[in-house]
C-alpha cells in the first residue's frame, strides 16, 4: 500500500522483502530516502538502520521508520539506530506523501549545508585560514584548518583549549597576544595582530589574527570570534622581494641604494665619535677579457668568488692590520659590473686606508680556478676619506670613483687617494660629455672621407667615412680626441647614427648629380653592431634615401667579432642577407682569427697600417702581408691596405698582389664637399710625390 501510494505521487520506488535484501539493494544503487518497517523477517528495522548508517553513502540518507509501537522506548530506539523520523501505524496515506517530501527537502537542505561546509573547509585549507570562537566559561571551538595551522591533530578542534593554543605563541609575542585577547573578552575591543607561533610539531610559522565580539539581539556580548591566517609564505616572499630590491642578485651583497643607506648610518656614528672612515672603490682590472675568453657564466662565478673573499675579510676586520688603528668595521657592496665598494670605519690614519687597499688587492690576487683555468687577477683601488674629502656618503662614493679612475689610468693594480685635482678633472670630463652631446645634436660634427684607390689605374673605387668635430673654441678635433669619450659614455650610438645618415645623404646627392655610385664604408662600434634592431634601422635608412644597400659598407674589427663569436656570425649573416657589404678592419692585430675567417661572410679585408709600415723593409715583413693577401683572395675577399704613405710601400704591396690602397700617398681625409668635387672632376688619382 505504501509503495502504491508513493508511486501514484510520482516517486520511483524499489521494494525489499527483508532487511538483508534492503541492504543489498542499497549497496548496489544509492537511494534518496529509505522507508523501514520495524518488524521484518530476519534482522529487524532497527538493526537494518544501524547497518545502513555504517555504509559510506548511507550516512546522510533520510530514514523513516514505520512502527506500530508508540511507546517512548521504541521511539528512542529508532533514533538511536539512526532513524531520521518515525511514522506510527495505522498510517494516514495522504500524510505519508507529505512526510516523505518534507524529509527529502530537509535532506537536500542538509546536503547543501554539508557541501557549503566542505567547500569552506577546502577554501580555508587552500588559504591557510582557520576560524575559532570563545564562549562563556572559556570553551573554545576551532576549525580543522586552525588545528592544522598549529600542527595539532584534527580531533584537537573538538576539544580545543584557548590556553593550549596561546602557549604555542612564541615568548616574544605571547604577552602581546594575551593582552589583546583579554581586552576583547573583557571590554569587547577588536584586534588585529601579526605574530609568530611554534607549532605543536616544533615548526615556526607567522600568522595574522583578527578577532571581534559577537553580540545578541540586545547588544550583549555572548562570545568572541576570530580568524587566524597562516601568512608564512607571504612574509617570506615579501622578505625575498625586499632582499632582491636591496641586494645584488649575483653576489647577494648590498646594492648601491642599500649601501648608501648603510654608509649614511655608519658615517653618522663616526661623526659622533670623531672617527675617520675610508671609502674604497675596487675595480677588477681587465675583467672584460675574462668574460671574452671564458664566457659570462665563468665571469659571474669569478665575481661571486671575489665577492665572498672581500666579504670574509671585511667582516673579519683584518684588512688594516694596524695595531694603532681604532676598532675597524666594514660594509661591502657590489655597485657595478666588476666594481665593489667598501666603507671602512675606524681607520686611524690615511696610511691605514692604503694598507687596507693593499690587503684587499692581495685577496683579489689569490689564484682562482674556474672551468679548469687558473686566473690571477689584479684590482685598481680609489680611496676617499671621511671627513677629509667629504662628510656625506654620496660625496665619498663620487670622490672614490674619481680616485679609481685615476688609478686605472695609471695601470693595473694601482691605488690612488682622491685629491681636488681629480675633482677638477672629473668636472672637466663631465663638461666634455655635455659638449659632445651638444655637438651631436647641434650640428658641430663634420663628415670627412678618405678614398680607396686602385693603385694600378689610380681610379677611386670607394671611400671610408670619417668624422671630425668642429669645436667652437678648440677648432677641428680629430677622432682620437672624442671617439673614446663617445664610446665610454654611450654616445657612440647617436654619433654612428649621424654618420650613417650623412653618408646616405651624400650617396643620394652624388646619384642625383649623375656621378658613379661608389660604396662608402662606415665604422660600426661593438655596442652598435650587437644592438637589437640594427638591421631594421639600416633597412629603413637606405629605403628612405632610395639607395642600394650595397652602396653601404659596414666596417667591423676582428676583436669586436671575437667577443661573442656565435652572435657575431649570426649578425654578419643577417646583414649580408639584406645586401649590405661587410669589411673586416685591423685584421691580424687582435685574435688572429684565421680559423674563424671562413665563417664570416666578409666582402673586404683591410690590412692594418702596422703591417704596411714595414712591408718594404724585408722578406719577414712582407711575408705576413703576402699570407693575408693570399688567404683573402682564396676566400674571394677584396683586400685593402690602409696607411699607405710612400711609393715604396705601394710598390711592395702591388708585388704581393694587393692593389687597393688607402693612405696619405693618394689622398688625405677630406670634407664631404671636397670629396663630391673630387669625384666629379678627378675620378682618377695619381700617387703624391714622395715626402
Amino acid at each position: 500500500m505504501a509503495a502504491r501510494t508513493l508511486r501514484h505521487a510520482g516517486f520511483e520506488v524499489v521494494e525489499a522483502e527483508s532487511g538483508v535484501q534492503a541492504l543489498s539493494a542499497f549497496t548496489d544503487a544509492p537511494f534518496d530516502l529509505v522507508l523501514l518497517d520495524v518488524v521484518m523477517d530476519g534482522i529487524d528495522g532497527f538493526d537494518t538502520c544501524r547497518r545502513l548508517r555504517a555504509l559510506e553513502h548511507g550516512r546522510h540518507v533520510p530514514v523513516l521508520m514505520l512502527t506500530g509501537l508508540d511507546d517512548l522506548e521504541s521511539i528512542e530506539q529508532a533514533h538511536q539506530s539512526g532513524a531520521t523520523d518515525f511514522i506510527t501505524k495505522p498510517i494516514h496515506w495522504g500524510l505519508l506523501v507529505y512526510r516523505v517530501r518534507y524529509a527529502l527537502r530537509g535532506a537536500a537542505a542538509m546536503d547543501a549545508i554539508r557541501r557549503s561546509r566542505e567547500s569552506m573547509a577546502r577554501a580555508q585549507q587552500m588559504a591557510h585560514l582557520g576560524n575559532w570562537s570563545l564562549e562563556g566559561g572559556g570553551r573554545m571551538g576551532c576549525s580543522e584548518e586552525l588545528a592544522r595551522i598549529f600542527g595539532a591533530p584534527p580531533e584537537a578542534a573538538q576539544c580545543a583549549s584557548a590556553e593550549a593554543f596561546l602557549a604555542r605563541v612564541t615568548e616574544a609575542d605571547r604577552e602581546r597576544v594575551r593582552r589583546a585577547r583579554e581586552a576583547l573578552v573583557s571590554h569587547g575591543q577588536p584586534y588585529q595582530l601579526t605574530f609568530t607561533i611554534e607549532r605543536f610539531d616544533g615548526i615556526a610559522r607567522t600568522v595574522f589574527e583578527q578577532a571581534a565580539p559577537v553580540q545578541d539581539a540586545l547588544g550583549r556580548q555572548v562570545a568572541v570570534e576570530g580568524i587566524t591566517h597562516d601568512i608564512t609564505e607571504r612574509v617570506e616572499a615579501e622578505r625575498r622581494i625586499r632582499h632582491l630590491a636591496l641586494h645584488d642578485g649575483l653576489t647577494g651583497l648590498p646594492n648601491r641604494e642599500f649601501f648608501l643607506r648603510l654608509a649614511t648610518r655608519v658615517l653618522e656614528q663616526a661623526r659622533h665619535g670623531n672617527a675617520t672612515c675610508a671609502m674604497l672603490q675596487i675595480d677588477i682590472d681587465r675583467f672584460k677579457s675574462v668574460n671574452d675568453a671564458l664566457g659570462s657564466d665563468a665571469g659571474d662565478e669569478v665575481l661571486r668568488i671575489v665577492a665572498q673573499r672581500l666579504q670574509d675579510h671585511t667582516r673579519a676586520g683584518d684588512v688594516t692590520a694596524a695595531s694603532d688603528a681604532t676598532t675597524q668595521t666594514g660594509v661591502l657592496a657590489r655597485v657595478g659590473g666588476n666594481a665593489f665598494t667598501v666603507l671602512l670605519a675606524g681607520i686611524g690614519r690615511p696610511e691605514h686606508a692604503a694598507r687596507a687597499a693593499e690587503r684587499l688587492c692581495q685577496v683579489v690576487a689569490e689564484p682562482i680556478t674556474v672551468n679548469g683555468t687558473e686566473l690571477k687577477l689584479t684590482a685598481a683601488v680609489g680611496i676617499a676619506l671621511f671627513p677629509r674629502d667629504s662628510t656625506e656618503a654620496g660625496g665619498l662614493i663620487r670622490y672614490a670613483e674619481q680616485a679609481l679612475y685615476a688609478a686605472k689610468s695609471a695601470g693595473a693594480g694601482e691605488r690612488r687617494f682622491f685629491d681636488e685635482a681629480m675633482n677638477a678633472q672629473a668636472s672637466a670630463r663631465l663638461a666634455r660629455e655635455a659638449e659632445l652631446r651638444r655637438a651631436i645634436a647641434g650640428g658641430e660634427l663634420r663628415l670627412y672621407l678618405q678614398p680607396k684607390i686602385d693603385s694600378t689605374s689610380g681610379e677611386m673605387r670607394s671611400a671610408e667615412a670619417l668624422v671630425r668635430w668642429q669645436h667652437p673654441e678648440r677648432g677641428l678635433l680629430l677622432p682620437g680626441e672624442f671617439i673614446p669619450l663617445a664610446e665610454e659614455t654611450g654616445q657612440i650610438t647617436e654619433l654612428t647614427a649621424w654618420v650613417l645618415d650623412e653618408v646616405c645623404a651624400l650617396a643620394t646627392r652624388c646619384k642625383r648629380a649623375g656621378l658613379r655610385e661608389q660604396p662608402i664604408a662606415v665604422n660600426v662600434a661593438a655596442s652598435c653592431f650587437m644592438a637589437d634592431g640594427l638591421v631594421e634601422r639600416l633597412d629603413q635608412l637606405v629605403r628612405s634615401h632610395h639607395m642600394s644597400p650595397q652602396a653601404l659598407v659596414l666596417e667591423v674589427t676582428e676583436s669586436m667579432l671575437m667577443k661573442d663569436l656565435d652572435r657575431a656570425v649570426e649578425r654578419l649573416q643577417e646583414l649580408h642577407a639584406h645586401g649590405f657589404k661587410l669589411s673586416l678592419d685591423d685584421f691580424g692585430t687582435g685574435y688572429s682569427s684565421l680559423a674563424y675567417l671562413k665563417r664570416f661572410p666578409i666582402d673586404e679585408l683591410k690590412i692594418d697600417r702596422s703591417f704596411v709600415i714595414d712591408v718594404d723593409h724585408g722578406e719577414k715583413e712582407s711575408a705576413l702581408v703576402e699570407a693575408i693577401v693570399t688567404l683573402a683572395h682564396r676566400l674571394n675577399m677584396q683586400v685593402v691596405a690602409e696607411g699607405v704613405e710612400t711609393p715604396s710601400q705601394a710598390a711592395a704591396l702591388q708585388r704581393l698582389g694587393c692593389h687597393l690602397h688607402q693612405g696619405y700617398l693618394y689622398a688625405r681625409p677630406m670634407p664631404a664637399q671636397a670629396y663630391e668635387a673630387l669625384l666629379a672632376t678627378r675620378p682618377v688619382l695619381e700617387a703624391a710625390a714622395p715626402h
